[in-house]
């Protein structure tokens, strides 16, 4: 009996040795390496390295493995590695890129338990770019970019103008009495406001004025609309009046480079041109205001992302990194770092400098409608893009009529829509 006992006790101290170390196994992480493909802009990969790494070493089980691919062959080389059947676990997608590749991206809606709240922390245009024609969310934003108006502070000082509070109402009829007022006090300065030379910049104007490229519902071409055409017969009284430079339109003149010379006291163009005018404007001070109002206030939203694609080989801990990645903490990190507009509704980012500027554009997006970005992320509408610059051109030249001018986009745009 006393032999019975011993192996009996023996027996039990083994099943419960084993019976431990499979708790532990199973309570284990699995070690995992996240595929990521990246591009940079500038710092981009650096940051987001030092971004997530208070993730990383909380989650020591996973590792990376960052491939940077220069922005020329990185849609190449993600479209190859999809069709391959080897997507990368994350990827980091422009706007662009994204209208390319949505079908393949894994919704977000799988991986949460309240995709409205997710959504909510985000700004709707953003949103709006990263929902597939099915209403799955399939991109975590990272950062945004805004179309917007940089001003000479010096030359509206000048002409007695604060035009920091001035421009926090005013309308674009307003703008054209203070802007000769500014025009009269500093002769040297030329013109009043130049536009860039793109239908992505144009289209500031025209969403201001309640005008579009497309019908509601994004599938067909609508540029004959009376917003549109009133944009239109704005942008040649711009123009005929001498207001804006009709070298840049009309020519080959770098708009920038004419409101870094002190010529021009407005330019429409983008966030990034704060980093840009940060750099090279050493003349006079300049600041980012809030755009004239036409009918509406909006600006024209742009970013980047983060994204996982259908057959990912570790994708919940893709999710996993994304969903703290584009977290508040860590996205105003990112953006503070980068010098990048958060994506967040929520974020507050102090910048090293020009947090003011920043805040600027972050405001005109928080007003900016969501079609806009649904317009703007049509593959469609990217066909027929330089035809309505054409047309601007033509409307400019005083060959064609704004009537016709938004007839005749019609007429072409339709066919890429059959």
């Amino acid at each position: 009996m006393k032999h019975v006992s011993v192996f009996l006790l023996v027996f039990l101290l083994a099943l419960t040795t084993v019976g431990a170390a499979g708790t532990q196994e199973q309570g284990a992480q699995k070690d995992v390496t996240l595929s990521v493909l990246w591009f940079n802009d500038a710092n981009e990969s650096d940051v987001f390295l030092n971004t997530i790494d208070d993730y990383l070493k909380a989650n020591p089980h996973v590792k990376l493995d960052l491939q940077i691919v220069a922005y020329s062959e990185y849609d190449q080389k993600l479209k190859l590695m999809i069709s391959g059947g080897n997507p990368p676990d994350i990827a980091r997608i422009t706007t662009n890129t994204l209208s390319v590749v949505v079908d393949s991206l894994e919704p977000i809606d799988n991986h949460v338990s309240d995709i409205a709240a997710v959504k909510q922390q985000f700004l709707p245009s953003m949103v709006a770019f990263a929902t597939n024609k099915d209403g799955k969310f399939v991109a975590y934003p990272t950062e945004a970019t805004a179309n917007g108006m940089l001003v000479n502070k010096t030359a509206f000082d000048k002409a007695g103008i604060n035009v920091e509070q001035v421009s926090k109402t005013w309308t674009w009829r307003e703008w054209e009495t203070i802007i000769k007022q500014v025009l009269a006090a500093n002769p040297e300065m030329k013109y009043g406001l130049t536009v860039d030379f793109t239908p992505h910049r144009f289209s500031t104007l025209l969403y201001q004025f309640n005008g579009h490229f497309l019908n509601a519902d994004q599938t067909n071409i609508n540029f004959n609309n009376p917003g549109t055409i009133a944009t239109l017969q704005w942008f040649k009284h711009l123009h005929d009046t001498g207001l804006a430079p009709k070298s840049v339109w009309l020519g080959s003149e770098n708009p920038a480079e004419l409101f870094q010379a002190g010529l021009v006291a407005g330019h429409i163009g983008g966030s990034w041109n704060i980093n840009t005018y940060n750099k090279n404007v050493k003349n006079f001070e300049w600041e980012a205001v809030r755009m004239p109002k036409g009918v509406i206030n909006s600006s024209v939203p742009g970013g980047k992302f983060v994204a996982s694609f259908k057959g990912s080989k570790n994708s919940a801990e893709a999710f996993k990194l994304m969903a703290a990645f584009t977290d508040k903490a860590h996205n105003e990190a990112y953006s503070r770092d980068t010098f990048n507009i958060p994506s967040r509704t929520d974020a507050q980012v102090t910048y090293p400098s020009n947090s003011k500027d920043f805040e600027v554009f972050l405001d005109e997006l928080k007003v900016t409608p969501a079609y806009t970005a649904n317009e703007w992320k049509n593959t469609n509408l990217s066909k027929v893009t330089t035809y309505i610059r054409e047309q601007i051109v033509e409307v400019l030249l005083g060959n064609i009529t704004a009537e016709q001018a938004a007839a005749n986009v019609d007429a072409k745009g339709s066919t890429y829509f059959k």
